[in-house]
């Protein structure tokens, strides 16, 4: 990254998008071709550092529009520099399990607000850049508990065996008693199983012994529901696919499209069948690791943008880093502009949960 100069940084973000150095599309009108290159570019700020390292801009010779190569897309008026977008997405992609925005801010020399939106951004096309087309063959699904971890107390409390009965939906509530004393737990804690959601996960595990999972999809709800779980196959997984699960009730849906086998995880992890679903618990760990070690916990506003970031990562582990930083720059510039992260600071954007 240090060795590049500004033009070939200008062109690799130019080939990313238009797959060409010479010519450019105009994203106003469609004109696809040599356009006139300012060399002063317009100021989109008062701010003094906006006149420093700015990217390229060109005039389009069919509707005298200016535009730029990150216009019209999810870096759409942006005021960072070609390289330090580019800088932020190897950096990114460079950390096994992520990176923090405090961590990505200290190194590109801006503030964490700015990396928050940038990062998110990265998870807005990461998203978007799903497996293509249902899996076949050997299907795994399970579902994982993500946010609402409760505060330990200060002062052990001593929990019932009636008490934790009701705190999981086994023995009806009190009439006398608050909730969250009928359970044993603080209030604090009570309030908090609110925040708590699930990570549907299916992985496409018809491949070699020992290779893993080809793929992996990923979608939130608020349990292990039916109607989760059935909307989650029907989108990923091709009629009469085998799908292991574990012993959850839930899953029994799936008999009436699928043929469904399940492991009791009571008592073992895979039967003497085979039957197993260790790729969906190997990605839930590397979600975990990444909620502990790196964005030390998750919140349900934002769960699957951090599922999805998972997801690519497995999916993509194979190719090497650099076609990595080209597959998402590339569908970074051939997004829109972002509906929940732009003008997210000035009260804009869409904040609402994403559930199926």
């Amino acid at each position: 990254m240090a060795s590049l100069t500004e033009t070939e940084i200008k062109d690799f973000f130019t080939t990313a998008r238009w797959n060409s150095t010479e010519k450019q599309g105009c994203p106003h009108c469609g004109a696809f071709e040599a356009h006139y290159e300012r060399r002063v570019r317009r100021r989109t700020s008062r701010r003094p550092a906006s006149s420093s390292n700015r990217s390229p801009q060109w005039m389009c010779k069919a509707c005298f529009e200016v535009f730029s190569v990150t216009s019209g897309t999810l870096f759409h008026q942006t005021q960072l520099p070609l390289r330090k977008l580019l800088l932020a997405i190897v950096l990114t992609l460079g950390a096994a399990n992520g990176m923090s925005n405090v961590t990505l801010s200290s190194h590109l020399g801006v503030t964490p607000k700015t990396a928050f939106l940038l990062q998110h951004r990265l998870r807005e096309a990461m998203a978007d850049d799903g497996p293509v087309g249902k899996f076949s063959g050997i299907v795994q699904m399970d579902g994982g508990y993500f946010a609402g971890k409760p505060y330990k107390p200060n002062r052990k409390m001593r929990v019932s065996k009636e008490q934790l009965q009701r705190r999981w939906g086994k023995k009806p509530m009190g009439e006398s008693e608050t909730p969250w004393r009928a359970m044993g737990m603080t209030r604090k804690n009570y309030l908090k199983r609110t925040n708590k959601r699930t990570v549907l996960v299916v992985a496409h595990s018809d491949g070699p012994v020992g290779t893993g999972a080809k793929q992996v999809a990923v979608a939130i709800s608020q349990g292990e529901h039916e109607s989760a779980i059935r909307h989650l196959a029907e989108t990923f997984v091709e009629p009469g696919a085998l799908i292991m699960t574990d012993e959850a009730g839930a899953y029994t849906c799936l008999a009436a499209h699928w043929e469904h086998a399940s492991v009791s995880h009571a008592t073992e992890f895979s039967n003497a069948d085979g039957v197993n679903d260790n790729h969906c618990e190997a990605f839930f760990s590397r979600m975990r690791r990444a909620e502990y070690g790196i964005f030390h916990g998750y919140r349900p506003l934002y769960l699957h943008l951090y599922a999805w970031e998972a997801a690519w990562r497995h999916n993509h582990r194979r190719v090497t880093k650099r076609a990595q930083v080209e597959r998402l720059l590339a569908k970074c510039l051939s997004m829109g502009p972002s509906v929940r992260f732009r003008g997210y600071h000035a009260g804009k954007g869409v904040r609402k949960e994403t559930l199926i």
